[in-house]
């Protein structure tokens, strides 16, 4: 296996760790920069809404040119906004730096899996793409409750400058490997991208994943806030990375899942086990045993969802399947930016742990709708 393969995986862990960052050490940014926690949450809403709508125009826009300059452009541009970030002497200004970091990871994660599989040899294709991938779900794991630890210790600045640390060092060394100049593929229009949304079945089966992941995010962002009420400490990245845990084991049972069952099953059984799970975390997250126990069965009910999604997607359009699952990923970012932009208005008018069903309830309209979608069929 190429060992550029692994430093990609290196700027996706990079990416991962500064999408789930700001749920670690919301509380502490609130603090120190006079504003509430809900307005706090917008930085995970601008990110990942500026992620989910500039991943299919900025592919558009800058589908010509070389692919490994843009890669390790995105990546050296994604360490300056970090630093950014970290140096922001005001709310306003770290808010813009949250909306290019999500510039940026938008132009580097479709590179990265393209010139990922480039790097490997035909039979290790789908190893090097889950290599890649790899890099994503341990920033869950490691990233994130790292990078809060750091930022109940140290102060957020040093969140943000672990997270610039990460991508620079990935920048440098890709820049020292060399990745190969490759071909320029035929660049998709922006009306050729979106294309398959204009089929009423993709939209059907987009728009479920959407309203999971508002439900799932009007609550995670504001995570370390329940927990600390509930549990009564001040440091969650233990339980945030049982919440990691959680995804990289749901990624591993997912897969021989969906090899024995049917994906439209397979989604409606997850959703159910995930509005009950949500639907329980407040109420059983009052102990470290209770909280460790429920962020597991969270992360793990919510991962499970991905793979049978994307199922669902090349069933329906298969001759559309890059845009689709480009498509798909855009749905859950803007999921994530939704749910985000909820939890932050919803906290003014109810307490963190309601919260938690105020998303649940997303996820029951997204569970009627993959309900509608079998009876159409």
């Amino acid at each position: 296996m190429n060992p550029r393969i692994i430093l990609l995986a290196l700027g996706m862990f990079a990416l991962g760790t500064d999408a789930f960052i700001v749920a670690g050490v919301l509380p502490v940014i609130a603090q120190e920069t006079g504003v509430t926690e809900g307005l706090v949450g917008q930085l995970v809403t601008v990110f990942s809404l500026t992620y989910g709508l500039g991943a299919p125009i900025l592919a558009a826009l800058i589908g010509r040119w070389p692919r490994h300059r843009v890669l390790m452009g995105a990546l050296g541009l994604l360490c300056l906004a970090n630093l950014a970030s970290a140096l922001a002497p005001s709310f306003p200004f770290l808010l813009l730096t949250r909306i290019l970091a999500g510039c940026f990871a938008a132009m580097y994660t479709p590179l990265a899996f393209a010139i990922g599989i480039d790097l490997a040899p035909p039979t290790k294709r789908s190893y090097a793409l889950a290599l890649v991938v790899s890099g994503l779900n341990i920033a869950t794991v490691l990233g994130a409750p790292l990078g809060t630890w750091i930022g109940e210790q140290f102060g957020w600045r040093l969140s943000f400058t672990l997270v610039a640390a990460l991508a620079g060092i990935a920048c440098l060394f890709l820049m020292i490997g060399k990745l190969p100049k490759s071909a320029t593929p035929v660049s998709l229009s922006l009306r050729e991208r979106l294309g398959p949304v204009t089929h009423p079945r993709v939209l059907q089966a987009l728009l479920p994943a959407f309203l999971w992941n508002v439900g799932v995010y009007v609550m995670y962002p504001y995570i370390a806030l329940l927990l600390q009420q509930k549990i009564h400490i001040s440091d969650v990245s233990v339980l945030l990375a049982c919440f990691g845990l959680g995804i990289v084991l749901a990624n591993w049972v997912s897969g021989s899942l969906a090899s024995r069952f049917r994906p439209h099953r397979l989604v409606a059984t997850f959703l159910v086990i995930l509005i009950g799970i949500q639907c329980a975390l407040p109420l059983v997250a009052t102990t470290m045993i209770g909280g460790v126990i429920i962020l597991l069965l969270w992360g793990m009910s919510f991962a499970l969802l991905f793979i049978p999604q994307q199922q669902r997607l090349l069933n329906i359009a298969p001759e559309h399947a890059n845009v689709i699952l480009a498509l798909n990923n855009s749905a859950l970012y803007l999921g994530i930016a939704g749910g985000a932009a909820v939890g932050g208005f919803a906290l003014r008018f109810f307490a963190v742990p309601q919260l938690a069903w105020i998303g649940a309830a997303s996820m029951l309209v997204a569970l009627c709708v993959v309900a509608i979608a079998r009876q159409k069929k």
